[in-house]
């Protein structure tokens, strides 16, 4: 019995190893040789792989992007390594796989069969089909045909520079079989957005998203959009936060000393900054009036900013000068001076009170001695400090000491109008910055 039952067992597996063998061999070199000559023995590749010739080839597609290599503001276009994914059925290659020795798959260059050649209709360089000849497709028996080619393509992109840097990029790839009509190929797309399987991240740009349509007119034409993100950091740091700096470092030229002499150096060299970054980011931007971006609207702001900062600031030195000159100060800026005054002490003064104390205090000052003065405990060394005399003290007796003046309203000079001018400068560019500067950020983000 045990005999017969290892009989049984070893042939069982003699039957299973012959069997094995005979499947191994049927798959042979030789069968597939006999198969590529009887598949291309009547085969066209210039002919359309139907039967029916009036009926289309139905050609789907996806696209896999492997990276995204540049994005060109200035020169619109966008450049992106992909892998084409192309698919359709050959009636011409269709074979019965178990009289081939059960040959069921073929792998060959692209070139022995008919192709449906895709051509980028967007393309930013030289109009060539998609591919190369080195490119392989494999083909089944049932005769679907899986074409993959990968490319290197740079397709035009109109840039939306509106936000920069906290722009966002909509650019497409516009693919279509060149030279048939939709009546000879259709397009169809079975995935709705793009693939990216193998994709490795840029530094500047991130996805945010993808999807696809396709076009139907004389020809199928096959769009695939892509939605692409600034990574804005590093421009926020190089650019946009010196600027805004500069923006607010810019106005402190008004409390710098009249006499230091670096005042107009000052505002003079800020403005020369901000024409520099001009200069920057005008760089990175198409050379087109559309689109302008509001950075660019931003700084050319600041620079209309610095160019009235500096124009004041030399007013500011002329004024500061007729003091220097002795020069007189008008009545009616007397008078302006005297109710910004009152209105920021909140309190009512009349004013031609104090123009007419004054004058007095002019008149007064240069008709006493200093000698008397002295006498007085007064200091007028700086005319600024100068207290008038009541008309009760027009004539002091200097030998009594204990006399005091009564305090009456200083003397107005060009000293006090430009000091009360810089403050107004500084608030009201201080106002006019923040302003600017918010309605920029308003605006990007």
């Amino acid at each position: 019995m045990k005999y017969l039952y290892w009989l049984k067992m070893e042939g069982s597996i003699f039957l299973i190893v012959v069997l094995c063998s005979c499947a191994v061999d049927c798959s042979t070199m030789g069968f597939t040789k006999l198969l590529l000559e009887d598949l291309f023995q009547n085969y066209s590749k210039d002919i359309r792989p139907v039967q029916n010739q009036t009926n289309p080839v139905t050609v789907s597609m996806t696209v896999d992007v492997i990276s995204i290599n540049d994005f060109d503001e200035v020169a619109g276009t966008i450049s992106m390594v992909v892998i084409l994914y192309i698919s359709w059925n050959d009636q011409g290659l269709v074979w019965n796989s178990t009289s081939y020795g059960n040959t069921t798959l073929l792998t060959f260059k692209q070139d022995k069969i008919w192709l449906p050649e895709m051509f980028l209709c967007n393309l930013a360089d030289e109009f060539v089909p998609i591919g190369d000849k080195a490119f392989k497709l494999t083909v089944t028996s049932d005769g679907n045909v899986l074409w993959i080619p990968g490319a290197l393509l740079i397709a035009s992109c109109t840039p939306d520079v509106y936000k920069y840097p906290f722009d966002q990029q909509i650019c497409s790839l516009r693919l279509g079989p060149w030279g048939y009509s939709n009546q000879q190929v259709k397009l169809n797309l079975p995935s709705k957005t793009l693939w990216f399987t193998y994709f490795s991240t840029n530094s500047e740009w991130e996805v945010k998203g993808s999807n696809t349509s396709v076009w139907v007119g004389t020809f199928d034409l096959a769009y695939f959009y892509i939605t692409i993100e600034r990574r804005h950091m590093n421009f926020l740091v190089s650019v946009v936060i010196p600027v805004i700096m500069l923006a607010f470092v810019n106005i402190f030229v008004f409390i710098l000393p009249y006499n230091s002499g670096e005042r107009a150096s000052y505002s003079i060299t800020v403005l020369l900054a901000f024409t520099v970054y001009m200069t920057v980011v005008s760089d990175k931007m198409p050379a087109s009036s559309q689109p302008i971006s509001y950075i660019s609207y931003y700084l050319l702001s600041l620079v209309g900013i610095s160019v009235a900062i500096v124009t004041m600031n030399i007013f500011q030195i002329r004024t500061y000068s007729k003091h220097d000159n002795d020069e007189p100060v008008p009545k009616w800026i007397r008078k302006s001076y005297l109710y910004t005054q009152n209105i920021f002490r909140r309190r009512k003064i009349d004013t031609t009170d104090q123009l007419e104390r004054s004058v007095a205090a002019d008149s007064t000052m240069n008709a006493v001695n200093d000698k008397g003065m002295y006498h007085l405990g007064l200091d007028f060394s700086n005319r600024d400090s100068v207290m008038p005399l009541s008309k009760d003290q027009e004539k002091p007796n200097i030998d009594n000491e204990s006399v005091v003046p009564a305090k009456r309203p200083t003397a107005i000079t060009w000293h006090m109008v430009a000091k009360v001018l810089d403050k107004a400068y500084f608030v009201v560019f201080f106002l006019v910055t923040v302003a600017v500067t918010c309605s920029y950020f308003i605006s990007v983000l």
